[in-house]
């Protein structure tokens, strides 16, 4: 009987033994964390800081030279390739720009600013940097801990950097062509050391596991839904600013806008991300009332609106903001399609509503972050004050969000599967591409991947098709047996359909008229806002205004004015007003701001050769049909003419054009009258000639009229009829003034010396005087005068008293006569002698 071999007793020495076999009092000391990084990962270390520091710098420079070039701004100088740059990136560390000045002038003045704003391309390459880097000098280091240490060095050394370079190379303003001497200018502080720190560590510590399986392991629990739907949200919301930023840098030097050219290498993206909000609904919010507050203790508060939201139901914003509504719509509708691809038909827990909402709150609480600026104050002068003020999307912005997660989430389960069902394979398979879904798939190899020396000769490999996980212990592949639809299982591939060919045909005419609902109340959102703002926004009864102003119609003009006046009033007249001249023209508007149901817009425009602006302000009156908007001109009432005319001339008609506009009443009339210029005249009568004004009413605000030429005035001009009445006024005075007789007589020309001594007076002209005519110092009067006297023979009785006889004598005079001679009711008359 053959008795099995003696199996050999392995035995292993021990190391730390001595020869005799005795073990040594005590071994040496494990490895710690410190001692098996070699001197390359520490150097690695400190280069990935300095490459992520340089990527974002040279970006910072290129946005630095394109503003300056762009803005032409002449304070721009070599010095600022430098510095600008270096505080651009302690400002993507989230440190905040600040400057402070003092003045000497009767009292000291000091003051400074501090500015927060993200320049968000200069923080992308500085992540961006950080990251390939750390994960190129990190595939040695497989210690959890010591990826941890190197990191913090990465940060650290970040850290340093960015706030040592913003201290020592700070900005200057030289001179500042203001007489105020500002100081240096520095983004260096406490917040841009925290915040490159904070950067520096998580981007190197995550790009180092990236480059070590420890992300072999971290990608098996993405596959808890969280990280799944934070994946989705990212591409959905990162895609959105992308395209928006693009849209942006394209029309923006192509708009109105063209002056903000200069500012979007910096501010691009952090437009963007406001468009985005703005186009979720949300609203971009600027309030300044606490700088405004300060400015007025110092007597320099402005009468700007300090608070101001804009969304898309703003008054006065452009029609075409709709089409970003209608992106964010899509977007919203292709993010559920993704997670619905990356759940893969797994019907979701009821938690992954909470997932998706706060996900969704928590990207709208980064974008208020990233999207905001904030400006700090403070001054002595000589009494300290202090305000701040913020500019970016609300501060409810991430709770939009959270409504727009909940309304995906609701898409994702009721909408997207299906849309899915009569989705293509080449379309499935991209939306599971984009959702990093195939890259969670359990994988089936022909053999799996174990470690050599690990399989024992002639064991059964699993069958094929087994799912195989990853053991997070020993980061190998091991099989998994897991039941379909539950989370790790093979995902089964999108049926092309599963229901039955009569509910199909339900299901599918459902969505149809599901779908048509849906872009018909999309498309009538859109276009009802594109006409609400194009079609029946406040510049268009402006651009009508203008335009009849141009054209001379008054009667359109009226209509669109809140005014009392009514058409063919004074000069306001089609027919007179479409005759004037210096009508304003090539008129323009610049700028519209709605605030409620109150518009102002401001115009450019030429009247008489010369340039002017002006800003209208306008009422909403009415809204019809939810988009026509009625609107009124409020402070456009038509300018105001005064006309004076001499008394003489009594109460006469106007004309202006050949058309009467009015009759006068106590010597004037007042006119209304639309910018122009304007001949008003009195027509001729018998006694006065013609006599015309030009006046010219300037602007659009209304006002009064003005003289063209200030020797411009109305004129009685006598004619020679009234010269020949004026004569014969006075010569029938003369007759009169000699048949009565009357030796003592005001009224009557001087015709000898008289006594009361004298009685029975009779005159006899033996000689009649040359009477001359001459324009009186009153307007409208004439004065007739004696050229040369006339002779008047005298006969009375005279007795002095001395007796009773009474003596008849005669004796001959001089006659000499100086009249005022003007029109009574039409009449001419002598008014005065002299």
């Amino acid at each position: 009987m053959n008795s099995a071999p003696a199996q050999p007793v392995l035995t292993q020495a021990n190391p730390y033994s001595d020869a005799a076999g005795q073990p040594l009092a005590q071994g040496p000391s494990g490895p710690n964390a410190f001692s098996v990084i070699a001197p390359r990962a520490w150097r690695g270390a400190l280069a990935s800081a300095g490459i992520g520091y340089g990527a974002a710098f040279v970006v910072a420079l290129l946005t630095v030279a394109l503003t300056g070039l762009l803005t032409g701004w002449e304070m721009f100088s070599a010095g600022w390739l430098v510095s600008g740059p270096v505080q651009l990136v302690a400002m993507a560390t989230f440190g905040q720009l600040g400057a402070s000045a003092e003045v000497e002038y009767i009292i000291s003045f000091a003051g400074s600013v501090t500015v927060g704003v993200l320049p968000l391309l200069v923080l992308a390459a500085l992540l961006a940097g950080s990251y390939l880097s750390s994960r190129f000098v990190g595939r040695g280091v497989w210690q959890g801990s010591s990826a941890l240490i190197l990191s913090a060095v990465s940060g650290l050394t970040l850290a340093i950097g960015a706030t040592v370079l913003a201290a020592v190379l700070p900005v200057q303003f030289p001179d500042l062509q203001l007489g105020i001497p500002v100081g240096s200018t520095s983004a260096a502080s406490v917040g841009s050391f925290l915040g490159a720190l904070v950067i520096g560590f998580v981007v190197s510590y995550v790009a180092r596991l990236q480059a070590t399986d420890g992300w072999s392991r971290l990608l098996v629990r993405a596959t808890w839904l969280p990280l799944g739907t934070v994946r989705i949200a990212g591409l959905h919301l990162g895609a959105f600013i992308a395209v928006l930023a693009v849209v942006l840098a394209i029309i923006t030097p192509l708009s109105a806008a063209d002056e903000y050219v200069g500012v979007l290498p910096v501010f691009l993206l952090t437009f963007a991300i406001n468009a985005v909000v703005i186009g979720m609904l949300g609203a971009f919010s600027a309030d300044l009332s606490d700088l405004d507050r300060v400015l007025a203790t110092l007597g320099g508060a402005s009468n700007e609106q300090t608070q101001q939201n804009l969304s898309v139901f703003s008054d006065g914003v452009s029609g075409y903001i709709w089409l970003i509504v209608l992106l964010a719509l899509i977007l919203a509708v292709v993010a559920s399609l993704l997670l619905a691809v990356r759940r893969n038909r797994v019907r979701p827990a009821p938690q992954s509503w909470l997932a998706t909402i706060a996900t969704y709150m928590v990207f709208g609480l980064a974008l208020q972050l990233l999207g905001s600026a904030l400006v700090t104050a403070s001054m002595t002068a000589p009494e300290n004050a202090s305000a701040s003020g913020t500019m970016g999307p609300a501060a409810w912005t991430f709770l939009i969000f959270a409504i727009w997660g909940a309304g995906i989430e609701a898409l994702t389960r009721f909408v997207a599967p299906v849309i899915l069902a009569y989705a293509t394979p080449r379309a499935i398979g991209a939306l599971v591409k984009l959702s990093g879904q195939e890259r969670l798939l359990p994988v089936a190899p022909t053999a799996p991947l174990v470690p050599v020396g690990t399989v024992t000769a002639g064991a059964a490999l699993p069958a094929a098709g087994t799912g195989y996980g990853i053991d997070p212990a020993t980061g190998y592949p091991v099989p998994v047996v897991t039941a379909a639809g539950q989370p790790g299982a093979v995902p089964p591939a999108f049926a092309t359909s599963t229901m039955s060919p009569a509910t199909a045909k339900r299901v599918k005419i459902g969505a149809i008229i599901v779908g048509a609902a849906a872009l018909l109340i999309i498309a009538a959102s859109v276009a009802g806002g594109i006409v609400r703002s194009s079609v029946f926004g406040p510049q268009n009864v402006a651009t009508a205004y203008l335009d009849a102003l141009e054209k001379g119609n008054a009667s359109t003009a009226l209509k669109l004015l809140e005014s009392s006046a009514d058409a063919g009033d004074g000069m306001l007249s089609n027919d007179i007003f479409g005759l004037a001249t210096d009508r304003i023209e090539d008129a323009a508007i610049s700028e519209v701001t709605i605030t409620e149901d109150v518009a102002q817009i401001e115009v450019h425009f030429k009247q008489g050769g010369v340039s002017d602006s002006a800003v209208l302000t306008l009422t909403r009156t009415s809204t019809d049909w939810l988009i026509a908007d009625n609107w009124s001109i409020l402070n456009a009432e038509p300018g105001r003419i005064d006309v004076y005319i001499p008394t003489r001339l009594g109460d006469v008609e106007l004309e202006v054009n050949g058309m009467s506009v009015g009759t006068t009443k106590d010597d004037g009339l007042t006119l209304p009258a639309f910018p122009g210029t304007y001949e008003v005249a009195i027509p001729a009568t018998d006694y006065f000639e013609e006599s015309s004004v030009t006046y010219v009413v300037s602007g659009l605000l209304g006002g009064y009229g003005e003289f063209e030429s200030s020797d411009d005035a109305f004129t009685a001009t006598p004619t020679a009829e009234y010269e020949t009445a004026a004569l014969d006024a006075v010569n029938a005075l003369i007759t009169t003034c000699l048949a009565a007789g009357d030796a003592a007589s005001d009224d009557c020309p001087n015709m000898g010396y008289i006594s009361s001594y004298y009685s029975n007076v009779a005159y006899t002209l033996v000689t009649a005087p040359d009477l001359t005519v001459d324009p009186s110092y009153e307007d409208g009067g004439l004065t007739v005068s004696t050229d040369t006297y006339g002779v008047v023979s005298m006969e009375y009785d005279v007795n002095y008293g001395f007796s009773s006889e009474i003596r008849h004598e005669t004796t001959e005079n001089y006659l000499t006569i100086s009249a005022e001679v003007n029109v009574v009711d039409g009449e001419v008359v002598v008014t005065s002698i002299y």
